[in-house]
């Protein structure tokens, strides 16, 4: 019993890890083509951004689903965290 609930919770975290590395090789083949625009140290700050958000997105869902185990309830759906994005340049206006 403790063996199957084991190899399914491996199985979960396993697949959980695949679908994180497709996603950093999916944002490492798209910055590929933006590379000729943007400086080396542009594309390394987007993409630690990104990853860190991951990570963080992923620690609050763990984080949630836990406390829905302890407090026997349903899990709140989390958003995605936003921790830095360039800011749009604002347009001029004629008055």
């Amino acid at each position: 019993m403790l063996e199957g609930l084991l190899s399914i919770v491996v199985a979960i975290a396993e697949a959980i890890f695949a679908l994180f590395t497709a996603l950093v090789e999916f944002v490492a083949s798209f910055f590929v083509a933006a590379g000729e625009t943007l400086s080396v140290i542009d594309l390394i700050a987007v993409f630690i951004v990104f990853v860190i958000e991951l990570v963080l997105w992923f620690a609050l869902w763990v984080a949630e689903i836990v406390a829905s185990l302890i407090k026997w309830r349903k899990p709140r759906t989390i958003k995605k965290p936003v921790l830095w994005r360039p800011k749009p340049k604002l347009k001029k206006t004629k008055t």
